[in-house]
Formats: C-alpha cells, sequence, structure tokens
C-alpha cells in the first residue's frame, strides 16, 4: 500500500512540472530567478564619472560579489575603495582622491587673526590647495604693479632724462607737492635709479604755496643758471595781430592754426587731457605764452615728442607729437615764440595735442585760449 502511494505521489509530481512547463513556455519563455538567485552571475556597469575633459564610464565591469567584502579592492586596475562596499573606477586620466589615502585630499589646520589685528597665537603655515590630487603651496598675494608709468602708481624710479616736471606731469601731481613729498631742496636734482614717491596726500597746500618755482634740471645734472633764451637754429616767431586772451595774470594765444579735432575730457580713463588741433605735418608750433621750457624730450610713454613750459609756479602748458622739437630744457621763449613743428600721433594722424596744467591737474584749454 505504502508503495502505491510512493508512485502515486510520483506520478502527481511529474505532472506537475510538465505543467509547469507549460506555462512557462506559454508565457514565451519569460521567466527568471529570483534576484537572489542571480548574485553570483550578475555584472553591474558601473556610473559614469565626471571629469574636466568630459563625462566618461569605466571600463571593465565591477562585479557585486567583489565589492560585497567590505574593503575589498576593485578587480579592475587603478580601482579606489571609498567606503565600506564601494568602490569607483577613474577614467582614464582622471585621478580619485580619497580623504586619509596617501596622496589624497587632507585637512589641515586653520590660521585665524583675531579682530583686534593682533598677531594669531599659531604660527602653522597656511593651508595648501589642491589642484588634481597634488598639493601645492597656497598663492601668496600679488606683487604690486610696476610703479613707472602705472595708473594708480605709489612709487617711480628715475631714468635718464627725467625732470621732476616730466614724472609729475606723468602722474598728474603738483611738481611742488612732488619735491616736498621726497624731502628734497635746492637745486632739486634727482638722479637715474633713485625711488621717488608719487604719493603727495600727505603734504599741504600751504606748504605747496611756499615753495617758489622749481628749475628744469634733468636726471642727474645740476640746476641749470638762470634761464637765458636759447639760441633758436632756425629763429622765427609769429608776426602780425595774434589774438590773446588774459586769464590768471597770463596772456594765452593759440599754439597752432587749425580745427580742433577732439575737445577735452576729463576722465580717469582719458590716457591725454588736452584737445587735438589739426594742422598739416611740419606747419609751426607756438608757446602759447611766456614761460621756461621744463622738458623737452620723448620719455613720457603716448606723448611722442612733447615739450612742456612753466608759466607760473602753478600753470603748465605742453604740446605733444611734435616732428622736430626746437627748445630745450632751461630755455626762456615769449608766446607766439617757434618751439616745434607738427607731427604725427600713434594713429599717424597729422595734429597737435596741447594741455594745459593747473597745480598739476588738467584744466580744459578752451578757458584759456581766445
Amino acid at each position: 500500500m505504502a508503495r502505491q502511494v510512493l508512485l502515486s505521489d510520483r506520478r502527481n509530481l511529474r505532472h506537475g512540472l510538465l505543467l509547469a512547463g507549460v506555462l512557462l513556455q506559454a508565457c514565451g519563455g519569460n521567466y527568471q530567478a529570483p534576484l537572489e538567485d542571480q548574485s553570483a552571475v550578475l555584472e553591474r556597469t558601473p556610473p559614469p564619472i565626471y571629469s574636466t575633459t568630459g563625462v566618461s564610464t569605466a571600463t571593465g565591469a565591477i562585479s557585486s560579489s567583489s565589492a560585497a567584502g567590505a574593503g575589498s579592492a576593485p578587480a579592475s586596475s587603478g580601482a579606489r575603495t571609498i567606503a565600506a562596499g564601494v568602490a569607483v573606477q577613474p577614467a582614464p586620466g582622471v585621478s580619485v582622491n580619497v580623504v586619509n589615502e596617501p596622496s589624497g585630499i587632507r585637512r589641515s589646520t586653520l590660521g585665524r587673526a583675531p579682530l583686534d589685528g593682533s598677531p594669531a597665537p599659531s604660527s602653522a603655515p597656511p593651508p595648501a590647495a589642491v589642484q588634481g590630487g597634488t598639493s601645492t603651496p597656497a598663492l601668496s598675494a600679488p606683487p604690486a604693479p610696476s610703479s613707472q608709468g602705472a595708473a594708480g602708481a605709489q612709487r617711480h624710479t628715475v631714468v635718464r632724462g627725467d625732470t621732476l616736471y616730466s614724472i609729475a606731469w606723468q602722474y598728474s601731481v603738483d611738481v611742488r607737492a612732488l619735491a616736498l613729498a621726497n624731502n628734497l631742496n635746492p637745486p632739486y636734482t634727482i638722479y637715474p635709479g633713485q625711488e621717488l614717491t608719487v604719493n603727495i596726500s600727505g603734504v599741504s597746500s600751504n606748504a605747496v604755496a611756499a615753495v617758489p618755482a622749481l628749475p628744469a634740471a634733468p636726471a642727474g645734472d645740476a640746476a641749470p643758471a638762470p634761464a637765458t633764451r636759447a639760441v633758436d637754429p632756425t629763429p622765427e616767431r609769429r608776426t602780425g595781430n595774434v589774438p590773446s586772451k588774459v586769464v590768471d595774470d597770463i596772456a594765452w594765444q593759440w599754439p597752432v592754426q587749425g580745427r580742433v579735432l577732439r575737445s577735452f575730457s576729463a576722465s580717469s580713463s582719458a590716457t591725454s587731457r588736452g584737445i587735438d588741433i589739426g594742422a598739416r605735418e611740419g606747419d609751426a608750433v607756438y608757446a602759447a605764452a611766456d614761460g621756461d621750457v621744463v622738458y623737452s624730450g620723448r620719455g613720457i610713454q603716448g606723448q611722442g615728442d612733447l615739450i612742456i613750459i612753466r608759466h607760473s609756479a602753478r600753470h603748465l602748458s605742453a604740446y605733444s607729437h611734435n616732428s622736430a622739437m626746437l627748445v630745450q630744457e632751461g630755455a626762456r621763449v615769449r608766446a607766439g615764440d617757434k618751439i616745434a613743428e607738427v607731427g604725427r600721433d600713434s594713429r599717424g594722424a597729422e595734429l597737435l595735442h596741447f594741455e594745459v596744467r593747473v597745480d598739476g591737474a588738467a584744466v580744459d584749454p578752451a578757458r584759456y585760449l581766445p
């Protein structure tokens, strides 16, 4: 009897398996074993790794069985274990930094200065900057810009040919204040290589007013003898009835005959603060008023051949982009004397650039010209 029951159970099991096979075939053969039965064969594709060169996917799959063990290294070369059971396969050319791993990201102590400005108690060096997995020293403060010819500069290095007037003109400061700021005394001699401050904020206006007119001596030269009229190689003087205008007790006249091509601009962004007067190259340039030549050269960038004339302790005029300069520093000139010839600016335009400065500051020449 037991034997018959056992045979019956086997037949029932066989029929059940056949029925299950029929049902699986009817379902299209899409049956899959439970997920826990696939763990030995399932392969997971690693996620894309973002780098500076774009998105790339690590080559070679990381199997769940190899990453399941805490702290086990991935099978593929170059992979890093960043946490228990988590591994990363870097893209080609991309390094992975892991906290506290050799050559990885590390924290450094930050130094904090007290609010009262007293020194910080810790003398620890500044933290390192990490770039591409490599530690580099933190950047220091950028060096100060070169003082020569730079806007907002605090110091100027004297070069041969400089005069106090050309330096003051270059930085738009009063020449008397420049001498006081540098503790210069008569005869106010300066030398190549000498460092001068151009910061005149500590000089009082009363002290400036007490300084007489400074001589026009180039760097390295002693002050010239009392100014006498220089010998003009081609003596020429404007003749006829020349219009003039008296402003601040000085009689002014136009330095050249022509049309104003560009008006005055007091903008700090303007490279030249004056007016451009159109004329033909070689036309005569005349002194706008009586005075002394305090600079004749081309040492100021963007001005070409430049002549500066001092008309009083406060008033200067300048004539730029000359094709020829006919007077030297120290020469005494009268209004209407020919001092230069018209040239071209950096763009090739035929013109004279004319400026007037009062106490070192640029003013509109139209206020002084008739």
